[in-house]
């Protein structure tokens, strides 16, 4: 599968790079073996520019590009990994840690989406991993024709990362 690409910018001037492709990195042969022509898509988001607020305009096209993408392809499971390691622009109030709040965020707007679209067969789960110091946070987007496969993912990635 090639990578699926887009960059986003919004009104302030940041620059927002999304990218979908194919990963199988996290998974078992077992699992591999299972997913019999159905993709592990894994994806990466990266602000290239800028440091202001995430707005809603940009929130929403990458919301309508995962949509579109997953949309597209019957055969796949998209997984998303919410990385600690760049910070988050947030108020000093804020004491959660930049995972929990981007894996919160990617819940919402999931359920937003499915919501304001009347999507009924696409499903989400939130893998929680319990790092040595901190907690980490997968989401995996399937269909509910998929549901073992994404039951296998989910197993190999607490397998894969549970401490």
């Amino acid at each position: 599968m090639d990578d699926f690409v887009r960059i986003f910018r919004s009104s302030d001037g940041d620059v927002y790079h999304i990218t979908l492709s194919e990963d199988n990195n996290v998974l078992s042969l077992e699992t591999i073996e299972a997913l019999e022509g159905v993709t592990l898509v894994g994806i990466e988001l990266r602000r290239l520019v800028g440091s202001h607020t995430t707005g809603h305009s940009v929130l929403s096209a990458i919301e309508d590009t995962i949509a579109k993408f997953f949309s597209e392809k019957d055969d796949v499971i998209i997984c998303y990994y919410c990385d600690f390691i760049n910070p988050i622009p947030h108020t000093s109030k804020n004491t959660m840690p930049p995972q929990e709040y981007r894996s919160r965020l990617f819940d919402r707007m999931f359920h937003r989406y499915v919501k304001l679209h009347h999507i009924t067969d696409i499903c989400l789960s939130v893998v929680e991993i319990n790092g040595i110091n901190e907690k980490y946070y997968f989401h995996v987007i399937y269909r509910v024709s998929h549901s073992q496969l994404a039951s296998l993912i989910g197993r190999d990635l607490k397998d894969g990362f549970d401490k």
